[in-house]
């Protein structure tokens, strides 16, 4: 029996294998995340007389086929017990993070809407990733916190961003494959950052690059959209997160192609941030 323990923003995970084969999962599933503790949520890959089992915490779930839908069973199982957790703590947003200079950028929108291209094409231009699809932030004092699921990457998104690793075989599927944020981002190792921005992409074919600034009520209500879980912090603490949020500086921004979008984002949250810290009262 092979064990690895997992930890994710105070949350652990027991992973365990019995085969050789599974090994590669075992190893690979959350590859960015920290070392955890014994004790955690139980997970365990096995072989069955067909296929493929992820046993958690002794229920099974259904028999796979392929070590590549038993890597995507473990993942979201270990994505959903990390949430559940969450819920209770954090304002978890379905939103990439990337941070800059003691500050974070969220890019909210919901799928398609060129989260990740944005935020690896970011990275590789001096940010750090901290995620590409949900976004922890604590109620508090609006801290965005990294989550190191493997990004998933498109086809399109892999052909602009030069110099991928390749992927093991069972992280591979038809039109996309995943990568842990490490292998993607040319930028400092992420951090826990206060939020100093908002920014809404748009991706679409012949879409020209456009970035224009928006107010408060419409960055709330694209917030509380993209809320995987207005209740579990308490849902007036969430709305009353959502509200403070959206007092931060943000701006949508449309593109074709993300690259193309780096140029501008990053004149902005220049200027934002400038203008914020002369606001706040920080000096540099």
């Amino acid at each position: 029996m092979s064990r690895r323990q997992l930890r994710l923003l105070g949350v652990d995970i027991d992973l365990s294998w019995s085969d050789p084969v599974l090994r590669v999962v075992g190893e690979d599933l959350y590859a960015d995340a920290d070392v955890g503790a014994v004790g955690g949520t139980g997970l365990h890959l096995r072989r069955s007389a067909n296929g493929y089992v992820l046993d958690v915490e002794g229920d099974s779930a259904p028999e796979r086929g392929t070590l590549g839908e038993l890597f995507q069973d473990a993942e979201m199982e270990i994505t959903e017990v990390i949430l559940d957790h969450l819920r209770h703590r954090y304002l978890p947003l379905h939103a990439a993070a990337v941070g800059r200079r003691d500050r974070g950028l969220l890019a909210i929108g919901a799928h398609d809407a060129g989260k990740t291209s944005l935020a690896c094409s970011l990275a590789r231009s001096g940010f750090a990733l901290l995620s590409d699809e949900i976004a922890p932030v604590r109620p508090a004092d609006l801290t965005v916190f990294p989550f190191p699921r493997d990004l998933i990457l498109h086809d399109g998104t892999c052909r602009n961003l030069t110099g991928l690793p390749p992927s093991p075989e069972f992280k591979c599927f038809p039109g996309y494959r995943y990568l842990p944020p490490t292998a993607v981002s040319a930028g400092p190792s992420p951090t826990a950052v206060p939020v100093g921005a908002l920014l809404f992409p748009q991706r679409g074919e012949g879409l020209p690059v456009e970035l224009s600034t928006i107010g408060p009520a419409a960055s709330a209500q694209i917030l509380l959209e993209q809320s995987f879980d207005l209740a579990g912090v308490g849902g007036a603490q969430a709305i009353d997160c959502a509200a403070r949020l959206a007092q931060l500086p943000a701006a949508r921004i449309t593109f074709a192609d993300a690259a193309d979008a780096v140029g501008p984002v990053w004149r902005w949250w220049e200027e934002a941030t400038e203008r914020s810290e002369v606001e706040s009262g920080v000096v540099r």
